[in-house]
């Protein structure tokens, strides 16, 4: 073999050394960005489900309420309006909440028409909101809010809403954690057969079911609860390996 030839085959080798390890490189990105890629032609594969459970607690909540008024003169109507908003006030301040923990939105103004398109009157109305990381505080002042109809205060209080705000690390692990899993459950599967797991050659991260604990609802564009203080965080991922 001429030293022409032995060069060309080093080089050839070299590249062939370079596409094989740049391929394990975007494997193993893809893997932790949840990125799908498929190759072809490299022999027996098996494709596995992954899956990552961990109950969460909510630590951040945001309620809101909204109150009324209707008069047939708009002036009447604002001014009962800031009457009613003085007894929010009190009734925040009564619950233990200080001025900065919450704000009122501002005024909105609703024309009542009649059938002949005249004004017959206005509807005037302020929202009144708050955001703490005490949960059961928010919890207890929904349902308290509602007593304020007893002092004559048209309030409507909405349903809190309940977040966890570690959310983002935290689907970081899961994916490795769901991956773990599927490495798992792929080498119990090639077992049985006499074979063994290989490189990773595509994967691909599916939604994530973030859940009422307990609950098995799943949603194909994935699920994001945020009517229960607790809550399950549930993460899949797809894996094609190689059986060797």
């Amino acid at each position: 073999m001429t030293n022409g030839n032995v060069s060309l085959n080093k080089r050839q080798g070299l590249l062939a050394a370079s596409v094989v390890i740049g391929l394990a490189m975007i494997v193993c990105c893809l893997i932790a960005a949840g990125t799908a890629v498929k190759v072809r032609g490299m022999g027996n594969t098996i494709r596995v489900t992954g899956a990552a459970f961990q109950p969460i607690q909510s630590d951040l909540a945001l309620w809101d309420g909204q109150f009324s008024v209707q008069s047939m003169v708009l002036e009447d109507a604002y001014e009962t309006l800031k009457s009613h908003r003085a007894k929010v006030a009190e009734f925040m301040s009564k619950s233990g909440f200080a001025e900065s923990e919450y704000e009122f939105s501002v005024v909105r103004l609703h024309k009542r028409m009649t059938h002949d398109r005249r004004v017959g009157g206005y509807t005037v109305s302020q929202t009144v909101g708050i955001k703490l990381e005490d949960v059961d505080r928010i919890t207890a002042l929904a349902k308290e809010a509602s007593t304020l109809i007893e002092q004559g205060v048209a309030m409507e209080s909405h349903s809190p809403q309940y977040l966890f705000t570690g959310l983002d690390t935290l689907k970081i692990e899961m994916i490795r954690r769901a991956t773990e899993n599927a490495k798992l459950r792929a080498a119990q599967l090639a077992e049985t057969t006499g074979r063994r797991v290989g490189a990773p050659i595509s994967a691909g991260v599916g939604v994530f079911q973030i859940r009422p604990l307990h609950s098995q609802q799943v949603s194909g564009r994935g699920i994001s609860d945020v009517s229960s203080i607790d809550k399950e965080i549930v993460s899949t991922v797809h894996v094609n390996f190689l059986i060797e």
